[in-house]
């Protein structure tokens, strides 16, 4: 199949319209910081990595966790993102406090290693550009997706080695993302309107480049990359999406989807998108509809 060029990329808006994402950030920082204070309190220097760190809007708040929990510690934050705009603003929000890193998490280069604590939220789900026959891969037909789905798994593999890699012996990690099912009802609304005219054109275009794996196949992943079964904990569980009215829905996932989208799509039709998805969200039971859409997998590692 043929490669494409470009990753999809957050919107700058991105940490305003994605109050899911911060919920959920908010508990990785909590369960890293009380690991931590376990595994480090004696420790006078904490190298520190979030990756896939976006904005940096919860980098920042995970700073401030660890200056207030190692107050006598020196902290050497970095943030992980593939966009070069991310970090730069990362960079600047933080006053130059926390280190950019600009990088895939497939490749990590070398100012990644000797990490005592590393954190991801949101991210490892992501996939490389990767051309499909349509836009989501549910909607593939079995022996394309079962393609779609192997290569998802070696690129998770392959991520958690380079976790594996940069953390120091004694170091910990705290990861969150997305496992099987998740999102499900969102992405059925997406996709019966690219069935819809003028969309459908589009529908092959389109290649949304995320994939949530079984929890199964996460822990397979985890020991591949090196993780022993005593050093893995991982917590599965469904939440409620936070967003909701249809208007916030529909801004969240235009946060995520406008710049992948806006590489095929005109502005005119990517604008009418949005508002059929807004509308098509007005006929649905937004309680019901929202009902355990986030299918959260917390995963706390310890390198011996």
């Amino acid at each position: 199949m043929e490669e494409l060029v470009k990753h999809f990329d957050m919107s700058d808006e991105y940490a305003n319209n994605s109050f899911s994402q911060q919920t959920i950030g908010r508990m990785v920082i909590q369960y890293a910081v009380n690991m931590a204070t376990q595994v480090f309190a004696d420790c006078r220097h904490i190298r520190a990595l979030d990756i896939a760190c976006g904005p940096g809007n919860l980098t920042l708040e995970f700073l401030h966790a660890l200056e207030e929990n190692f107050p006598t510690a020196t902290i050497d934050l970095s943030g992980l993102d593939y966009s070069d705009g991310n970090v730069k603003r990362l960079v600047k929000n933080s006053e130059s406090r926390i280190r950019g890193i600009t990088a895939s998490f497939y490749d990590f280069p070398p100012e990644t290693k000797e990490q005592h604590i590393i954190i991801s939220n949101e991210g490892l789900h992501w996939q490389p550009p990767y051309k499909t026959s349509n836009l989501y891969y549910l909607y593939l037909d079995a022996a394309e997706r079962k393609k779609y789905e192997a290569f998802a798994c070696k690129n998770l593999t392959t991520a958690l080695k380079n976790i594996y890699g940069a953390l120091n012996p004694g170091g910990i990690a705290v990861l969150q993302f997305g496992h099987e099912g998740g999102l499900r009802n969102l992405w059925q609304v997406v996709y019966e309107i690219f069935m819809e005219e003028p969309f459908k054109k589009y529908s092959e275009k389109v290649n949304f480049p995320i994939y949530y794996l079984p929890v199964e196949n996460i822990h397979n992943a985890l020991g591949e990359a090196g993780f022993p079964d005593d050093t893995i904990t991982i917590t599965s569980f469904a939440q409620d999406l936070t967003e909701d009215t249809p208007i916030r829905v529909t801004n969240l996932h235009r946060a995520v989807s406008e710049r992948g989208y806006s590489q095929v799509l005109d502005p005119q039709v990517l604008e009418k998108f949005y508002a059929r998805m807004e509308e098509k969200l007005n006929e649905v039971n937004m309680p019901e509809f929202r009902k355990n859409m986030w299918r959260r997998t917390l995963i706390q590692l310890h390198k011996k």
